[in-house]
């Protein structure tokens, strides 16, 4: 069963959580237009947003560890266009969205460049307003641009500036979930290895049907009279959301600890003690969930090199099940014995 809903952010500076609320919606009394989604994508390393309606430059930003987080909009294919500009100046690089051809050319003149080949890269049209706010204490991210009045108002309170309508669109943004993904391998055991040598950390984790999960991190201890360090938790996973026909992305929710810190455990002869997760899935943290059926030229690039080092009779097994993977290329499961 798969799911819409809106788009909400609400912020901290340049940072954002992402927040749902109804499906889109498109004015009563607004003529037939023909409407394309703009995919919204956010960069936790810079704190920016970006717009775009090319699923290919959607998944491409993905791969490199953007986090995808709907679509911010429905826009029209044709109208006021609106153009990109890119400041390679600002830390992280700074795009900036206008329908003012002139404004832009004034941009580029002070150093900016012109995107998407100067020609536009979405429209503007329709009755819902789409706002824009500015953040003068950032380098990247500065502008962010929403249909939501709620996330306007967050961040006018928050200390953005410039409160007003940068155009028209058709519909909210939304996003698509799948909750019933959890169900096709509820129960079964996802693994990751050992990639830091001997002493661990390895990594087990079991997602059930309704999203909640149990995971163990393990590793060898140096600590006297300790065998081993570990932290097993339980916790609540997000709706999925699709990012392309392969793959989900997925919000930890919560996780607690099922013992207290430094609890140690006496097993036999051997002892070991409980910390704070050192390793896998949990809160806060954004994780993606690829399919069987995902290309691996589709993967990130550190999944990739991982199956370039296989022998060539394992690649064709490889990864052979549905994979968690984080952005940072740090956390890699597959399921266990597949």
């Amino acid at each position: 069963m798969k799911h819409k809903t809106n788009i909400l952010s609400t912020f901290a500076a340049v940072c954002c959580t992402s927040l749902l609320f109804s499906a889109p919606v498109l004015a009563d009394d607004q003529p037939i237009m023909a409407g394309q989604d703009i995919y919204r994508l956010y960069n936790g390393h810079t704190g920016e947003h970006f717009y775009t309606s090319n699923s290919d430059e959607k998944a491409d930003l993905v791969q490199k560890g953007w986090i995808f987080e709907g679509v911010g909009w429905v826009a029209p294919t044709e109208g006021a266009p609106v153009y990109r500009v890119y400041n390679p100046n600002a830390d992280g690089g700074d795009h900036y969205y206008t329908k003012d051809l002139n404004e832009a050319n004034s941009l580029v003149a002070a150093g900016w460049q012109m995107d998407n080949g100067a020609q536009p890269v979405f429209y503007s049209g329709g009755d819902i307003s789409l706002y824009s706010a500015y953040n003068p204490n950032a380098k990247s991210g500065s502008h962010n641009y929403t249909t939501s009045r709620t996330e306007q108002d967050s961040l006018i309170g928050s200390g953005w500036l410039y409160d007003q309508v940068a155009w028209n669109v058709l519909g909210d943004g939304y996003e698509e979930t799948d909750p019933s993904l959890y169900q096709r391998f509820a129960g079964q055991e996802f693994t990751l290895k050992n990639w830091g040598g001997a002493g661990g950390p390895s990594v087990s984790m079991t997602i059930n049907a309704d999203g909640t999960y149990r995971e163990t991190n393990t590793r060898l201890s140096i600590r006297p009279g300790i065998a081993s360090e570990y932290s097993e938790f339980t916790g609540k996973l997000s709706d999925p959301v699709k990012v392309d026909d392969y793959t989900w992305k997925v919000h930890v929710v919560s996780s607690d600890l099922i013992q207290p810190v430094n609890t140690v455990l006496h097993e036999g002869n051997l002892s070991k003690i409980m910390l704070e997760p050192f390793a896998g899935l949990y809160a806060p943290m954004d994780f993606y969930i690829a399919s069987p059926d995902k290309p691996i030229e589709d993967y990130p690039a550190f999944v990739q090199d991982r199956y370039s080092i296989l022998p060539e009779n394992l690649k064709d097994s490889f990864p052979g099940s549905y994979t968690l993977y984080t952005p940072d290329g740090m956390t890699f499961m597959s399921i266990k014995n597949q």
